[in-house]
């Protein structure tokens, strides 16, 4: 069923209050999870699927006294439109009384209208644009901001004595509030910027920006793109311009370089560094949890990875929230309040859901890729950023 827009809000509210009321008396509750199962980004949708596995194998699948049933909806590539459709259909049509998921900005920012309209609380997993949580009081975010992200590269590029940037970033929301983070913070240090591209999404040739990046010779290079093919594609064009494995040239990436995809690499990533929000050599117990579930469940070829991590911890978001209203009708508001302000270890290690913006508060890794004595690539942790505000 699919939601016009010309019905007016009070009959779409009216049909979900009388699903949600049916819902309420009856086991399971439904969780919807909105990802990218197949298409060019369905590797982050297969780390949802793990991360989600791994957590109800070991928290188990019944929580405030109610089973939880999870409903599985594919996104298929870079389609807003079909997030919101399949949003709508999730709610109307399955009677899911929270969403989690997403993966593209564009993908929680078509869906919160929808959310807003029906009081169904939103989890997004990932998601960096500023505005997301902005758009519905019912989104909470458990992955990071872009905010968060460049404030601290901006910072560690100037404390490591790298004085002259180049950023380059896809070209959507979360490459914009990058932008801004990283310039703002490292021109108040004293940084230059050399140059700034915006890069379309979908693009496969990078070796155009590449060449004017090494022209203008920058001592970092921040870079912020898809991972997976696309990250593979742009290491190869910095590779062909002679700007890897230099020692007078800092690359940094965000979710370019981590443990589940280095198999996709050659040396020439050797001495980049990444930034994320988890680590698989990060301390803690959750953290432990999460890789020993992943290994009894998927065995050891499959590595524990950041996308499952944020579902791991998104899991604990939405447990909270049916938890919380043990023996009372769920109910969407009281949902998100529930979450505000909580605070719990996660697999990416303290996890705090700040009140007023419902963004997450986290800890920040700089990863460094070398060669391990198996000679193999791997990453080691080279800094950790503590409790960083989403907008610091």
């Amino acid at each position: 069923m699919r939601i016009k827009s010309g019905i007016r809000l009070a009959t779409f509210a009216g049909i979900v209050a009388i699903s949600q009321g049916a819902l309420a008396q009856q086991e399971p509750i439904k969780v919807g999870i909105l990802g990218q199962f197949s298409g060019p980004f369905a590797l982050i949708g297969k780390q949802y699927r793990q991360g989600i596995e791994t957590y109800t194998a070991t928290y188990g699948s019944k929580v405030g006294g109610r089973e939880v049933e999870l409903v599985y909806r594919d996104i298929g590539g870079t389609n807003a439109s079909v997030a919101k459709r399949l949003a709508e259909e999730m709610i109307v049509r399955d009677r899911v009384s929270i969403i989690g998921g997403f993966y593209l900005s564009p993908e929680p920012l078509a869906v919160a209208p929808v959310l807003t309209e029906t009081k169904t609380p939103g989890v997004v997993f990932n998601g960096a644009a500023k505005s997301i949580t902005e758009a519905s009081p019912y989104i909470i975010r458990s992955g990071n901001t872009q905010f968060q992200m460049g404030h601290v590269e901006a910072e560690w590029a100037i404390k490591r004595g790298y004085k002259r940037a180049y950023v380059a970033v896809s070209d959507y929301a979360p490459g914009y509030d990058l932008l801004e983070a990283f310039r703002k913070r490292y021109t108040a240090l004293g940084g230059e910027i050399l140059g700034e591209d915006r890069m379309p999404l979908n693009t496969v040739d990078y070796a155009p920006y590449v060449e004017r990046i090494a022209r203008a010779k920058p001592t970092v290079f921040k870079m912020f793109i898809p991972a997976g093919a696309p990250s593979v594609n742009m290491v190869k064009s910095l590779q062909a311009q002679g700007m890897t494995g230099r020692k007078d040239l800092a690359i940094i990436g965000q979710a370019q370089l981590e443990e589940a995809v280095l198999n996709l690499f050659d040396d020439s990533v050797v001495g980049m560094y990444d930034a994320l929000t988890y680590s698989i050599e990060a301390p803690g117990a959750e953290n432990r949890k999460y890789k020993n579930a992943m290994r009894g469940k998927f065995g050891a070829a499959e590595l524990p990875s950041f996308a499952g991590a944020t579902a791991w911890d998104g899991m604990h978001i939405i447990y909270r929230m049916i938890r919380e209203q043990e023996g009372k009708p769920f109910d969407g508001t009281t949902a998100i309040n529930a979450a505000r302000g909580f605070s719990f270890e996660g697999a990416r290690g303290n996890v705090r859901i700040e009140p007023d913006t419902r963004n997450a508060t986290l800890d920040i890794h700089i990863r460094r890729a070398v060669k391990g004595p198996d000679g193999k690539l791997k990453l080691e942790v080279a800094d950790i950023i503590k409790g960083v505000k989403s907008l610091p």
